[in-house]
């Protein structure tokens, strides 16, 4: 009995221990730019020979537009990487092998929060890949584009009542 419960206490503390299997790695973004522009470079490097996946997760700050283009590091054969699925939310990516693989996703509609990164292949040994990010926020008008707007709507909706008014003065 003392030796199960001592295996037992092995096993348990062995699985704490052991890192969690496909963690998600964080990424902080830079600041956004003046215009609300958000540009970034990160990646993985070193992936050993097989199959590998990696899920990154980020945060942006307002809904916009994202263009990311993941694309593969190849100093010889042994180091060749092969993209099998990379997602952005879960919408797939273009991707193109050859030489140096890439995947490309443009202008591509993303919420405000948590966005999920998930790029998967085979490594020839040594594999390494970067990711390019650009952001760029949804256009949504200042206060006083908002204010010239209602004035503007307005002026056209008393000029076409006091036409219509004017109007009816004169076939009477």
């Amino acid at each position: 009995m003392k030796k199960l419960l001592i295996g037992a206490a092995l096993a348990v503390s062995m699985l704490a221990a052991a890192p969690a299997a496909n963690a998600a790695i964080a990424i902080t973004l830079p600041a956004a730019a003046p215009d609300g522009t958000i540009s970034a470079e990160f990646g993985q490097s070193g992936i050993g020979a097989g199959a590998f996946s990696e899920t990154f997760e980020f945060n942006f700050p307002v809904a916009g537009t994202a263009s990311t283009g993941v694309t593969s590091i190849r100093v010889s054969k042994a180091t060749d990487i092969n993209f099998t699925s990379v997602l952005l939310n879960g919408k797939a990516f273009n991707i193109v092998n050859g030489v140096f693989d890439s995947a490309i996703l443009e202008n591509w509609p993303v919420a405000a929060g948590l966005q999920t990164l998930f790029v998967s292949g085979t490594s020839g040994g040594n594999g390494s890949y970067s990711v390019d990010l650009s952001f760029a926020p949804s256009a949504v008008p200042e206060p006083a584009t908002w204010a010239m707007m209602i004035i503007g709507f307005t002026g056209a909706g008393v000029a076409i009542r006091r036409r219509r008014r004017d109007d009816s003065v004169a076939f009477a």
